[in-house]
């Protein structure tokens, strides 16, 4: 047979087309999809959005849409205030790439000389599609088909963070759709003048906006908008929470996830906000007298200088870790948050009646301890200095009067170390003492409080799996075991620090991975955690406290003991943060 020659522009559209035709394979691995089709794209009530295919870690195609605006950008006239909905748009907006994260003073930055990072342009979001495959190109999809949706809210104390770090590896080897987002922070998403001016919480609001475009979007993703799980870590783990006592979010998600964080943990409450405008103000050069003209001011100085200033509301290291957050809103306005203190809301029985899951690690300690813990001189620093520093890291600073700073952090180092010092030989106890006072205490407290008003489950899990890493390797720079720190239990999830939890992985590390994972999703699609055991909700009357603790993939147990956390002896200190209002100053005068 006489062979032929094509020409060399025939030969080169022929590779194209078969380098298409072989990358882009349908769910069932058929040569089906055209080339035209290379791209995910759907049809919104905004507009076209174009997105790009990943894989999970089981090789599953996953439609990934990056950066699409959910709403304008909050620059010069719209700093500090309420974010605008987006218009509809014409054409095809090309959803690839991450939006740039919010401009942030952070703790981790990228570059050790610069600690702010990020552009005030970033109402960003980002959503994963799995297990659509031959639908995703249907104008309209049965209701059977659509998936449950998990919403993850990252954390970084309100302060700093970004979605970038949290992908959908091995979540989305399940049917799901995972939507992440930014949300102002800092100065720029939660600066309060405690009043009509600039009432707060801009950050908070942001995330309000962001569950109404979901809402109102996500079935063109083949999403169910009845089946939407808002789940976060940290702040975004207080972010969920404050969604419950909000009328704002009302009917946007049907259960809740806070891991390491809810609106009762005293660094998600923020006090003192107009003296920290003021202060916010002077450093960058604005006059502070007329709140009004300060906030002009404000608004004319670069987002880069506002930012910077944070680490001058940090005495020691990165402590208090978040100076700038959630507040109660004052003057009233048509966007309000929320007007009363979180546990006023909590205890009247006015919060969403939606099932909720919320839990801890056995050391969260470890953030903000790995700063200090691997050195000697500043362990020898704060044994010294504990009276001064202690109001700060241990967040009591606006809280207790000044004059019984030094009797408190008296009490609480007697307590915990009784008479040792603060050395390389206490470390557990520190470790100890800043878990329950940040995030144990606190997050068993507003779980037993919410299970006495809901009539909806409220479950708790405590997370106590070491694996072969933690990321409190990163954070101190060393591999030391100090135990399960903050954040090693969604790191599983998410495959955050993949860098460490995907090497020297062990057959206990993925079941732990799978575990938590069937948990999420279980729960996100059928309303109830899949286990493999019966998990008892959170008592509503009795003292006893049924919580399911993890310590491995075998070692799964329901315990109803007393409670962890020393909740006892923090609540007997009497600190403000959570005392009803009308008791604030008669409590607080006992000291």
């Amino acid at each position: 047979m006489k062979k032929t020659t094509p020409c060399k522009t025939t030969m080169k559209l022929f590779l194209i087309s078969a380098i298409y035709l072989i990358v882009f394979f349908d769910c069932h691995s058929s040569l089906t999809v055209k080339i035209e089709e290379r791209y995910p794209r759907v049809v919104t009530p905004l507009g076209s959005i174009e997105g790009y295919f990943k894989v999970s870690s089981n090789n599953k195609r996953i439609e990934a849409y990056e950066g699409i605006p959910y709403a304008k950008p909050p620059i010069g006239e719209l700093r500090f205030r309420v974010a605008r909905r987006l218009s509809p748009w014409s054409g095809v907006l090309k959803a690839k790439r991450f939006g740039l994260p919010c401009l942030q003073y952070t703790q981790f930055p990228m570059d050790p000389a610069n600690k702010v990072e990020g552009s005030e342009d970033c109402l960003y979001m980002n959503i994963y599609a799995a297990g659509r495959c031959e639908h995703h190109f249907k104008a309209t999809m049965d209701p059977a088909e659509l998936l449950p949706v998990i919403v993850y809210i990252h954390g970084g104390a309100f302060q700093f963070g970004s979605p970038m770090s949290f992908k959908p590896t091995y979540l989305l080897n399940k049917d799901i759709i995972l939507v992440t987002f930014n949300y102002r922070l800092g100065p720029l998403g939660f600066l309060s003048t405690e009043d009509a001016t600039v009432p707060g919480n801009m950050g908070l609001k942001d995330q309000v906006i962001a569950l109404h475009w979901i809402a109102d979007n996500i079935e063109s993703f083949g999403g169910d908008p009845e089946k939407i799980t808002i789940a976060g870590h940290s702040s975004g783990g207080a972010s969920v929470h404050y969604h419950y006592l909000t009328n704002l979010t009302s009917g946007l998600f049907n259960a809740g996830i806070s891991l390491s964080g809810t609106a009762l943990n005293c660094w998600a409450q923020t006090e003192g906000s107009l003296m920290k405008a003021k202060k916010l103000a002077s450093i960058v050069g604005c006059p502070s007298r007329d709140v009004q003209d300060m906030v002009e001011c404000l608004k004319t100085r670069p987002g880069y200088q506002i930012v910077q200033a944070v680490g001058e509301f940090m005495p020691w290291l990165f402590n208090p870790f978040s100076p700038f957050g959630p507040v109660v809103e004052k003057g009233g306005s048509d966007f309000t948050f929320i007007d009363r203190s979180p546990i006023d809301i909590i205890k009247s029985g006015e919060v969403q009646d939606v099932a909720w899951i919320t839990g801890v690690t056995s050391e969260e300690g470890l953030y903000p301890a790995a700063d200090f813990v691997t050195s000697e001189e500043l362990l020898a620093d704060l044994n010294e200095n504990w009276e001064s520093i202690a109001p700060h890291l241990l967040d009591f600073n606006y809280t207790a009067p000044k004059a019984q700073h030094a009797n408190i952090s008296k009490l609480v180092k007697q307590y915990y170390l009784g008479t040792k010092p603060i050395e390389v030989s206490t470390i557990t106890e520190i470790v100890k003492l800043l878990t329950d006072r940040l995030f144990v205490a606190d997050s068993i407290r507003a779980a037993r409080l919410q299970a006495r008003g809901n009539q909806t489950p409220v479950r708790f899990y405590y997370f106590t799996y070491r694996g072969v890493h933690s990321l409190s390797e990163l954070m101190t720079g060393n591999t030391q075991n100090f135990g399960v720190s903050h954040a090693d239990d969604v790191a599983y999830v998410f495959d955050a620090a993949s860098e460490l939890f995907n090497s020297s992985t062990t057959p206990e590390d993925r079941n732990i991975r799978n575990l938590l994972i069937n948990l999420w999703v279980s729960y996100a699609t059928k309303g109830f955690p899949n286990i493999g055991i019966e998990w008892p909700e959170v008592s509503k009357s009795s003292d006893r406290f049924f919580h399911l603790e993890i310590g491995g993939p075998k070692e799964i147990s329901i315990k109803d003991g007393p409670a962890f956390g020393e909740e006892k002896f923090w609540q007997g200190l009497n600190l403000s943060e959570n005392i009803e209002t009308n008791h604030v100053k008669a409590k607080n005068s006992e000291l």
